[in-house]
């Protein structure tokens, strides 16, 4: 059910947008939903056993090939020229007519772990993309990629890996898993979306949470199901963005209806009973567009009143919900502000050196969960930058509802692409802030390669670029599709936040994808 904006806001200079005041809009509850109490699993106990993993199904395949339809079909265009830099600054990221100062606010991070985490041929299932995403604990590093979770400690040796099929014990056709670590509890969360097995099945994904802070032991693990209004049967739950507060597990999904109509909804699941094993309700509440659930930041967790879900609309800026009551049965959703900051998509698909072969640079969305600072909320997407795919990240004031942003790129001929964000609060004020982003340099002859940048406390929000580390250089390959996300997750072992995990996808030698994971930062 699309709602009309509420809030419209003009740009500023300085790169900030500027409220108009206006009124919020309350948004509608498409219906209520919930699952009855959890099942225990205990990880060492079912990875011990024979492993499954379960092949789509025609019908299954019919309903991916919906959502893949359903993309934005980018033009294939050779590398041209250069970018743009952003207005006022040259290709080193200083401000024109100046010399470069000894001090920068962007800081190429220190990296203290810098491994492989899962790849193809260890996942089993053939996917591709992998959706590579990772969340840090107290003792451990926990990747999940496609149908699979592997969990290291943090100098990155294995220490336990279960398919995620044999991890809920379950014949689903599954897809897009996502984890996080919630630094107030200790317990990790995750969610995977389920691909409807037939037209008539009922739409469901699978969400849970350790009992403990050790994720090779015991999980409590749910299955809720959607019925009606958003959710006819058949429908496919996509892409499912996981983010929380200290109360609850927030989820937006991509909803595929077997009509193949889409609509978008956003709800949240009380951690109550996600670490106790309970049953519990929720409401959902349609989106006019796709949104990524906000998580707070902090360690621990900060504690606020409301939490958000951000969307990203190229041409218009972004649009802020808000959600009370943890998103149980009584929560309520208003969308606070559209904002003007405008952008353009990736106007293309990604060049790879030495072949015509490009890659899917997705259409602009906020792909991983933006931070909540306490009084911003920071998020990374994907941009047009001239004729090039560019990053932008930054953040979104919300008292004023207002855009702060900047652009990443590694050179002034990469295509850059897939970014996720990570904010640690930092005790003497102010924010280490983290950029995480694939990219590949056709005219230097540089294959998909994975970058992590940073930017110090109380330092703003500057361009990145060519400033950060570069993890790995890959190599070409024959594959189409990456992502479909990466992730930065803050260390909570560092109380002042400047130690974080990144994990991106590249390209191995052969071409089959692998995934990078990095522990950065001062740890």
């Amino acid at each position: 059910m699309p709602v009309a904006a509420a809030v419209v806001v003009a740009m500023a200079t300085g790169g900030q947008a500027a409220a108009a005041p206006a009124r919020a809009t309350a948004v509608q509850a498409v219906a209520g939903h919930g699952a009855a109490t959890a099942r225990s699993v205990d990880v060492h106990r079912a990875a011990a056993a024979p492993q499954a993993i379960t092949a789509l199904t025609p019908a299954e395949q019919a309903a991916l090939n919906r959502v893949a339809a359903a993309r934005p079909a980018l033009p294939v265009q050779r590398t041209v020229g250069t970018k743009p830099a952003p207005a006022g600054v040259n290709r080193s990221g200083q401000a024109n007519g100046t010399a470069p100062t000894l001090v920068r606010p962007e800081v190429a991070p220190p990296v203290l772990t810098n491994v492989d985490g899962q790849n193809l041929t260890q996942s089993g299932c053939g996917c591709q993309p992998p959706d590579p995403n990772a969340a840090v604990g107290a003792n451990e590093i926990v990747e999940m990629v496609n149908t699979r979770f592997e969990v290291y400690t943090k100098t990155g040796a294995a220490l336990c890996g279960i398919t995620l099929n044999s991890f809920l014990g379950t014949g689903d056709a599954l897809s897009d898993p996502r984890v996080m670590y919630d630094n107030v509890n200790g317990r990790y969360l995750f969610v995977v979306t389920i691909v409807p097995a037939s037209a008539t099945a009922t739409p469901a994904l699978w969400v849970g949470a350790t009992q403990t802070n050790n994720p090779c032991g015991g999980w409590w693990i749910f299955r809720p199901t959607f019925a009606g209004g958003s959710f006819p049967v058949g429908t496919l739950l996509d892409y499912p963005i996981l983010g929380q507060d200290r109360n609850a597990m927030f989820l937006s999904t991509a909803n595929f209806t077997p009509a193949a109509g889409l609509n978008f909804t956003v709800f949240g699941i009380p951690k109550s009973a996600l670490f106790t094993g309970g049953g519990f309700s929720f409401s959902a509440f349609n989106t006019a567009s796709q949104t990524a659930p906000v998580s707070n930041g902090g360690i621990p967790m900060i504690a606020t009143t409301f939490n958000y879900f951000l969307g990203s609309v190229p041409g218009t800026g972004y649009r802020l919900y808000r959600m009370t009551n943890s998103g149980g049965p009584g929560a309520t959703l208003t969308l606070q502000a559209t904002i003007s900051s405008s952008f353009t998509a990736p106007p293309r698909r990604v060049n790879q050196p030495g072949t015509t072969v490009t890659l899917d640079p997705l259409d602009g969305r906020i792909a991983w969960s933006p931070v909540n600072d306490g009084g911003s909320i920071w998020f990374a997407h994907g941009i047009g930058i001239g004729s090039f795919p560019g990053v932008r990240y930054g953040a979104i004031g919300i008292a004023g509802n207002t855009a702060t942003v900047a652009e990443a790129f590694r050179s002034g001929t990469s295509d850059d692409f897939n970014p996720s964000v990570g904010v640690g609060n930092a005790r003497t004020g102010g924010n280490f802030i983290y950029v995480n982003w694939a990219y590949t340099d056709s005219p230097a002859g540089v294959a998909t390669s994975d970058t992590v940048d940073s930017v110090q406390p109380l330092a703003g929000v500057p361009n990145l670029i060519g400033t950060g580390v570069v993890l790995v250089n890959g190599a070409v390959t024959g594959e189409t599709r990456f992502g479909d996300y990466s992730s930065v997750a803050i260390d909570p072992t560092n109380a002042n936040g400047s130690c974080a995990v990144t994990t991106q996808q590249y390209f191995q030698a052969g071409g089959q994808w692998g995934t990078r994971i990095a522990r950065v930062g001062t740890c």
